[in-house]
């Protein structure tokens, strides 16, 4: 029978010894890929930070770009009421020239009619409002 307990003993012990190999091998196997899911996890915080930098910088373009669009609008609000004012002086100018050729043409002259504007005065009327020390002859 010692001959059977030693097979026994030598089968216990090879069989303990793949076993040991073997959850020494899934233990190596387990720290790899530990290893490498912690370098994946790495990397994907990595850009995931980048995408997160990049969505603010996208972000502060695009509120610059609404403001210039608010800009723009007003100035092309501003622009548009420039136009409608020159538009409404022209057509007043074109009223006044149509009635002085009408007015040349049949010889009178229409009561002027007064101006939504002040008048502005002329180069003379400048220079005398500037100068207010009376003259002394030469």
């Amino acid at each position: 029978m010692s001959e059977a307990d030693s097979t026994r003993q030598m089968n216990l012990y090879r069989n303990l010894a793949l076993a040991l190999s073997f959850l020494a091998l899934v233990g190596w196997g387990t720290a790899y890929f530990a290893r490498a899911s912690a370098a994946v996890q790495h990397q994907l915080r990595e850009e995931v930070a980048q995408l997160k930098a990049s969505q603010d910088q996208l972000l502060t373009e695009r509120d610059q770009a609404k403001a210039q669009v608010a800009q723009l609008s007003a100035e092309r609000d501003e622009a548009q009421a420039q136009v409608a004012a020159a538009q409404q002086e022209l057509t007043g100018l074109q009223k006044r020239l149509e009635e002085a050729q009408k007015a040349s043409v049949t010889g009178s002259v229409p009561a002027p009619t007064p101006s939504s504007k002040p008048a502005r005065p002329s180069e003379g009327q400048k220079q005398k409002s500037v100068s207010t020390e009376p003259r002394l002859p030469p």
